[in-house]
């Protein structure tokens, strides 16, 4: 990447959405398969040669500019964007493809902020335990993704993450402050299942580890999406 071109049109205002959880689990997978899903000008974090980092997120949100929904959001990580002078995001990530529970909710992201969609409502429910939460996502009375998170510690933090968007107009990238009680985990206890389905079909659902090599949770929080900066990518 080679420079910003301004906020893109977007609205200049930082734009929030308050929800009552937020959970992910990072787990291993083939390179290979993250650079058939990356474009070009991003570049997969490996934490072992050879494999990369998927990432999958549900958020309970309860509060925004779009009304209450749920959404699942299918990444890879990537090499963060770094400025001279600037704060260092703890991770960075280009969601490939998202679910939500309202078409508001979808319209709203992929105008605002260039964000892939699965183009139907989707199903999503959390189920919240004392040091669990399980969510089960479906579309049409088919399953797409099961997933348990376990919890560890908790703290309040405020986490700055960048986040990368690309379509046929250009590509992106926002960053992401996170305000929450916040429990992180590298205790290897939760678990996914990927189901066949259309929204899962850009991974090699073989080649997922199934266990998380990091979980996070994080309850009652808010987050803050900073202007949309248009990125001058240069070819590789």
């Amino acid at each position: 990447m080679s420079g910003t071109n301004g906020a893109g049109g977007a609205s200049p205002e930082f734009v929030k959405y308050h929800f009552r959880h937020a959970i992910g689990g990072f787990f291993e997978f083939p390179t290979a398969n993250a650079r058939k899903i990356l474009p070009p000008h991003l570049h997969p974090v490996e934490p072992h040669h050879g494999q990369s980092v998927f990432s999958v997120m549900a958020f309970d949100f309860h509060k925004s500019m779009v009304g209450e929904y749920g959404e699942l959001i299918l990444s890879v990580l990537v090499m963060p964007r770094v400025e001279p002078g600037a704060l260092l995001p703890r991770s960075a990530f280009y969601p490939f493809l998202l679910g939500t529970t309202t078409k508001a909710a979808r319209d709203h992201a992929i105008a605002r902020w260039h964000l892939p969609h699965f183009m139907e409502n989707i199903d999503l429910s959390f189920d919240a335990r004392a040091d669990e939460i399980r969510i089960a996502a479906a579309h049409g009375g088919r399953p797409i993704i099961d997933m348990r998170i376990t919890d560890y510690d908790w703290e309040q933090v405020s986490h700055r993450y960048q986040c990368f968007m690309h379509d046929a107009d250009g590509s992106y990238m926002s960053t992401i402050v996170m305000d929450a009680e916040f429990s992180e985990n590298e205790e290897e206890r939760g678990d996914i299942t990927i189901h066949p389905h259309a929204f899962t079909a850009a991974i090699d659902r073989d080649g997922v580890n199934t266990m998380p090599f990091r979980e996070l949770w994080m309850r009652d929080g808010l987050q803050t999406f900073h202007p949309l900066e248009t990125l001058a990518t240069a070819a590789v």
